[in-house]
């Protein structure tokens, strides 16, 4: 990293509304510089008069192989096809990634996993970045001790893709693990409209009662923070990460206070 004082960024997806929401922050963090951002649509435009704002003097990019940096933090919110290459090529480089675009296919995801470790780089390719999101997945995985039947709704805006979320998708992993049962044998329920931006029930039955997890993310500033603390720690992460408590150094359980 040249400037140690500065964390070089360059963000893939700064004209979507998830990556806007990111790279303006990262463009007000204090130890971070966005060194550029990609769009094909928008190639040769400040990403500035994209946001609304004055001129950023940062003309956006067709391809990562515009930016001209030995290093950087690659931030990528696309989508899974034109992400993965991208991300192999960061890593060919040596970059260190953050990765919040989900839909990677089995396939996709075990490559990603295999480079990364071959080439020594920190990822943290994670499905949602809101403390809501992994909070919940702790309270799910508790609820799952107690409870064996469970399904789980998710919903999001009509332009999202990939069905189910992977959010959705890291929650039946989760509760998988815990029940001893393939995830695939936990019921997923998509739904994909107007008005919604993430929204997800976790939904746990037994005679005489039933038990509801939910989260919903009313605006995509939620997942700022946690993509700052990827930002800011992943060059210190040993391979590939998928828990945001690992990014957030959250412990799993909470101390004794009984031993001190």
């Amino acid at each position: 990293m040249k400037d140690h004082n500065m964390i070089p960024v360059v963000l893939a997806g700064a004209t979507g509304k998830t990556g806007r929401a990111v790279g303006q922050a990262i463009h007000q963090a204090t130890d971070m510089k966005l060194l550029g951002a990609l769009s094909s649509r928008y190639a040769g435009v400040d990403l500035g008069s994209i946001w609304g704002e004055n001129s950023l003097h940062l003309p956006l990019v067709r391809n990562l192989q515009d930016i001209q940096e030995s290093y950087a933090v690659l931030v990528d919110f696309t989508e899974p096809q034109s992400a993965l290459q991208r991300i192999l090529q960061a890593i060919d480089w040596h970059w260190d990634l953050v990765v919040g675009t989900t839909g990677f296919s089995r396939d996709g995801f075990e490559l990603l996993s295999k480079r990364v470790e071959q080439a020594g780089v920190g990822a943290a390719v994670i499905a949602n970045f809101s403390l809501g999101a992994w909070v919940a997945q702790r309270l799910a995985q508790e609820a799952s001790r107690y409870f064996s039947a469970v399904e789980v709704i998710e919903g999001h805006h009509p332009t999202k893709r990939d069905r189910p979320s992977g959010t959705a998708r890291a929650m039946t992993e989760i509760l998988g693990a815990s029940l001893g049962r393939p995830t695939d044998t936990i019921p997923v329920h998509s739904l994909r409209l107007p008005g919604m931006v993430a929204h997800q029930a976790v939904v746990f039955g037994s005679p005489g009662q039933m038990l509801t997890i939910r989260h919903d993310v009313h605006d995509r500033s939620a997942y700022v923070d946690g993509v700052l603390a990827a930002i800011r720690r992943v060059h210190q992460v040993d391979g590939l990460i998928t828990d945001l408590g690992e990014v957030l150094q959250v412990h799993a359980d909470p101390p004794n206070q009984a031993s001190h």
